[in-house]
């Protein structure tokens, strides 16, 4: 199946060589000319293309709110953001905006072409760098959590199983220790957090990211 393509990035020469890339792919169909930052289609016009390639910055000045209306016109059309992307909320930031795949402007060819094929597909993709990036990002988020609660390993390890519906005798199985420690963990865990009902420990373990639903 061939995938047609419109282009919208900013820089001349990534997009030549974007451009040169794609056109020796036998699945892609680059439709029109490489549209500029003040010559994107207008949400009047039919659709040309099935994927939108577009470099973040080439929708200035409000380049996520230039996403965001974009994608509020044509939402079936997905859209794929190639940009520098240096913390993760930059990158949540551009997906809540809309984009169906990210990849950096650093990343492989062969990364845009996944990138396209995936979004054209109706699935999500980030590229490893990108991926990476966002795992770094939860874990960070994780450990500036577990700062905050003042909770240690061994007792987030407790919390999660609480959470997860495990009785004070099924945790002391699953971490090779004795109820009465568990116990011990359960008692300074509410103290800490001042939650006492498994329900107001569950919540907490869910708004933590120690646990998913």
């Amino acid at each position: 199946m061939v995938i047609r393509v419109s282009l919208s990035i900013p820089h001349n020469l990534l997009a030549q060589g974007i451009e040169s890339y794609l056109q020796r792919q036998t699945s892609i169909e680059l439709v029109g000319p490489i549209e500029g930052a003040t010559d994107l289609p207008e949400p009047d016009k039919p659709l040309r293309s099935e994927v939108l390639l577009i470099g973040l910055d080439s929708l200035q000045p409000t380049p996520l709110q230039s996403l965001r209306d974009r994608h509020a016109q044509y939402p079936a059309q997905p859209l794929v953001v190639l940009a520098d992307f240096h913390q993760p909320a930059e990158l949540l930031s551009t997906l809540d905006a809309g984009a169906m795949a990210c990849v950096s402007t650093t990343s492989q060819l062969d990364d845009v072409l996944q990138a396209i094929r995936c979004a054209s597909q109706g699935h999500h993709y980030l590229c490893q760098q990108l991926a990476t990036l966002m795992l770094q990002g939860a874990r960070n988020q994780r450990l500036e959590s577990r700062e905050r609660h003042g909770l240690g390993h061994r007792e987030e390890e407790v919390l999660r199983l609480i959470a997860d519906g495990y009785s004070s005798k099924e945790i002391a199985r699953q971490l090779d220790i004795a109820p009465s420690t568990v116990d011990v963990h359960r008692r300074n865990i509410m103290r800490k957090i001042g939650l006492h009902k498994v329900a107001d420990l569950t919540r907490f373990a869910i708004r933590h990211q120690m646990i998913s639903l």
